[in-house]
């Protein structure tokens, strides 16, 4: 059984640049010692995946579709999608656990026990 190769067709789009623009654009291009056009493809792509899976995040989370409707949606396999949205939660708890810890310090150096009561009180809604 063999694959059906996929062809990848080429397209063609112009970007219009400010001059300081552009001069950051070939700085980078000298530094990395590649065309205009293969650091802005690269460039491109790179960031459209982030904000695709930004989006698929914040759907999932929000409740608003599933995780296989985003796949759809997105382009990008539920495995990367779940992933990302285990690293926000992830990131979610320890912001959480560094607010709390702060504002049970101050509560504390402020001989102030409802001040941490309402941080947690806060977190909760």
């Amino acid at each position: 059984m063999t694959k059906a190769k996929k062809h990848n067709k080429t397209v063609t789009i112009s970007v219009r640049l400010k001059s300081e623009e552009h001069e950051m654009l070939q700085r980078l291009c000298r530094l990395k010692n590649t065309t205009q056009t293969a650091c802005l493809a690269h460039l491109a792509t790179r960031q459209a995946r982030e904000e695709l899976l930004q989006y698929g995040v914040h759907e999932y989370v929000e409740g608003r579709a599933s995780l296989s409707e985003l796949a759809t949606k997105t382009g990008l396999d539920v495995p990367t999608i779940m992933e990302a949205v285990a690293k926000t939660r992830a990131k979610d708890q320890g912001a959480q656990a560094a607010f709390l810890a702060a504002a049970k310090s101050l509560a504390e150096a402020h001989q102030d026990p409802a001040f941490y009561q309402l941080a947690v009180t806060a977190l909760k809604d």
